[in-house]
């Protein structure tokens, strides 16, 4: 397929033979991407190619709507990562007019849509489940994970039930891509009593399964991810007191932490050095003391941060020189540990050491919260390159004033009489603000986009079908989970599953997993609000709420009626167009023709 002087391939399938084509750095099928294509591989980078040497435009491309990182260009090569593309998702990826200009003469070259589909996911249920109870693989967290292949490249699924876990627990550097999954963040929970300070009682060196680490849970591979659990330094959460009792150290490269609890009071959560990425989403972190300390480029998206007492402080980063962007807070709320109790005179950070970066964008306070007027300590070990915030709101949705924040720094010396000073921002301008999005702070050189990792699929629609319950499949699920009256029951790759004898089917709900372990989207009751809806092209029917009419078939319809609960009230055949008044009491009528099924919902 050709647009202009361009033609897409994906990298190792085919030659270059014409002028543009994407390219797919594993390939997994050899295929020519042609319009349409079909089972292009999710980590499929896009190479632009023209008939002359190119360099970048002052246009864009463009991925399903969304914006692509710059190319890099090399020759007439355009290579794009565009990140970890999703299963089973057809991308129309849109090339604008002028995104390119041949290098000599900088003319802009006209550019082109192309299309095509992702695989399919392969079916596969967890690797691993934990129950302390003894009903899974293993009855501990430490195991499991202990227990976890080396060096893989794709997600190693470890489900862990609900139940309160005591140990301390380490991913090795050779175990990446572990996701750690619990049952319900308010019920999975991971805890132990440890500190980092030399001499404590419970200082990290008094216990050999610390392995000479501080925190509870420690992944030191990259591509962790933390999802549906709680994880607790006691010592902190339970004294409110220090010293240093870390509930996490995320220490490699692409963490992810999405629907989790951290719980702590001094050093909750330390993320590791400068290279490292970091991404948590929807997550609730609570301390008192520089809670989320340390280095490396992190978004923190929509989460709740939870303040332990008045004077408490945020974050005290300490990022090289060479950090582009630091800590990156988005709509964030900032609450009380305990609502109702008043946290007053916090501040939202101070400079450990190095050169910190702080940028806190459209976070509310609660209405048990109040900052001091600086914002931010001008002193501790570093000098800040941005301690800043944009649009910071009040409980009633009020711009809360910025003036008076602090831009001036120091260390060394005294403060009357310091060794080094330094100015740095404290107001985002809304630009500023706005560029500082999930891609363009965590992409890197690979298009990392840790949001697709925690992407929840939809909720399923359930119907029931005999003694089974039965729902649609979703094209992303790698399998769905089981449950039963609100916990888990089991892991299928199945759309289906027996309703136990002595059960009532609209005790069960579904939901489907996405190939990093994300829990999707828990359905509704079967037959109530979720409903399995198959409406054939010629079959039309209707209830008026005294009779059922239908249409659009051969011979007879089958008519099936259930109750709210899921029990069969009457069953009758419908001729075509034949008005039938209706005498029992029903919620569901299914009915089923020679050309496909129609299922329709009572108003009761």
């Amino acid at each position: 397929m050709r647009f202009g002087n361009y033609t897409m391939m994906l990298i190792g399938l085919m030659a270059v033979t014409a002028s543009l084509r994407v390219e797919a750095a594993v390939p997994v099928y050899p295929k020519a991407p042609t319009n349409g294509q079909q089972n292009v591989a999710l980590n499929s980078q896009i190479v632009l190619q023209s008939d002359e040497a190119l360099i970048n435009g002052s246009d864009s491309c463009f991925l399903n709507g969304e914006l692509l990182p710059q190319a890099t260009v090399t020759g007439s090569y355009a290579i794009i990562k565009p990140g970890q593309l999703r299963y089973a998702t057809t991308y129309t990826l849109v090339i604008k007019d002028g995104a390119y200009l041949t290098k000599n003469g900088q003319q802009p070259i006209k550019g082109g849509t192309y299309t095509f589909t992702t695989v399919a996911p392969a079916a596969k249920v967890f690797d691993a489940i934990v129950a302390a109870d003894g009903s899974g693989d293993y009855t501990s967290i430490r195991a499991a994970v202990k227990a976890a292949p080396q060096n893989r490249t794709q997600p190693w699924l470890i489900f862990v039930k609900n139940g309160e876990y005591v140990e301390l627990v380490r991913a090795s550097k050779t175990q990446p891509y572990i996701s750690l999954v619990g049952e319900d963040p308010e019920k999975t929970v991971l805890k132990f009593s440890i500190t980092s300070n030399g001499g404590h009682e419970r200082d990290n060196a008094n216990f050999a399964d610390a392995e000479g680490q501080g925190p509870v849970l420690v992944a030191n591979a990259p591509n962790f991810y933390l999802h549906n659990m709680t994880v607790i330094d006691s010592w902190g959460y339970d004294n409110q007191a220090g010293p240093q009792a870390l509930a996490l150290g995320s220490y490699a490269d692409r963490f992810t932490i999405f629907n989790a609890k951290l719980k702590s009071y001094q050093d909750t959560w330390q993320t590791g050095s400068d290279e490292h990425r970091h991404y948590a989403r929807r997550c609730y972190i609570e301390g008192a003391v520089d809670f989320i300390y340390c280095s490396g480029d992190m978004v923190l998206d929509s989460c709740t941060i939870a303040l332990c007492r008045n004077g408490s402080v945020i974050v005290a980063p300490s990022h090289g020189a060479g950090v582009k962007y630091g800590y990156v807070f988005r709509n964030c709320d900032i609450v009380s540990s305990k609502p109702g109790t008043m946290r007053t005179n916090n501040y939202f950070g101070r400079p450990w050491h190095n050169y910190p970066r702080a940028s806190f964008i459209n976070s509310t306070l609660s209405k048990d919260v109040t900052f001091a007027t600086a914002g931010w300590i001008n002193h501790m070990g570093g000098l800040p390159v941005v301690f800043a915030e944009y649009n910071t709101m009040n409980y009633q949705g009020n711009p809360v004033s910025l003036k008076g924040r602090n831009t001036w720094y120091w260390r060394g010396g005294t403060e009357s009489n310091p060794e080094e000073t330094c100015t740095a921002k404290a107001v985002l301008t809304k630009e500023e603000a706005d560029a500082l999005t999930v891609r363009t702070v965590l992409s890197g050189s690979d298009g990392w986009n840790p949001y697709e990792i925690t992407v929840e699929l939809p909720a399923p629609q359930v119907t029931i079908e005999g003694n089974n319950i039965v729902w649609t499949k979703e094209p992303q699920a790698i399998c769905y989970e089981v449950l039963y009256q609100g916990a888990f029951k089991a892991f299928t790759t199945e759309t289906s599953y027996p309703v136990a004898d002595g059960t009532q089917a609209t005790d069960y709900r579904v939901r489907a997993v996405n190939m990093y372990g994300t829990l999707g989207l828990v359905s509704n009751v079967p037959f109530v609000d979720g409903i399995q809806t198959k409406t054939a092209d010629r079959l039309d029917a209707i209830y008026d709420g005294n009779a059922i009419v239908a249409g659009g078939f051969e011979g007879k319809a089958q008519v099936s009626l259930y109750s709210v609960t899921g029990r069969l009230v009457g069953q009758f055949e419908l001729e075509n167009n034949v008005r039938r008044e209706l005498t029992e009491r029903f919620f569901i009528a299914k009915i089923v023709a020679n050309n496909g099924v129609c299922v329709l919902k009572a108003v009761l």
